[in-house]
């Protein structure tokens, strides 16, 4: 089983300030020591990344969408983003085009 980096973007409503995000990523998933919750200046996005084993790429992007439904769960908004990379590919899911 090989391991991937989970990934996701989501536009929160409301915007989330800097303490927002830290309650966030503190509240999700607290034993996830590879879980990182940060937010892109200027931009009104949150992004969230982990590691992850998966078999294989969807299997991975599967997983990837579980914890965006999980981050949603705690922060409403619209996700934009879902990702998974591998060491030589990566799939994605945007919400458009």
């Amino acid at each position: 089983m090989d391991t991937f980096t989970l990934f996701l973007a989501l536009r929160p409503e409301p915007l989330l300030d800097d303490a927002a995000v830290d309650a966030l990523g503190s509240a999700l998933r607290p034993g996830d020591h590879d879980l990182r919750v940060w937010r892109e200046e200027g931009r009104g996005l949150v992004r969230v990344s982990t590691e992850a084993p998966a078999d294989g790429l969807e299997a991975a992007l599967e997983l990837a969408h579980d914890l965006g439904a999980e981050v949603l769960a705690r922060c409403p908004g619209a996700l934009i983003e879902v990702s998974a990379l591998g060491d030589e590919d990566s799939l994605v899911w945007r919400s458009v085009p």
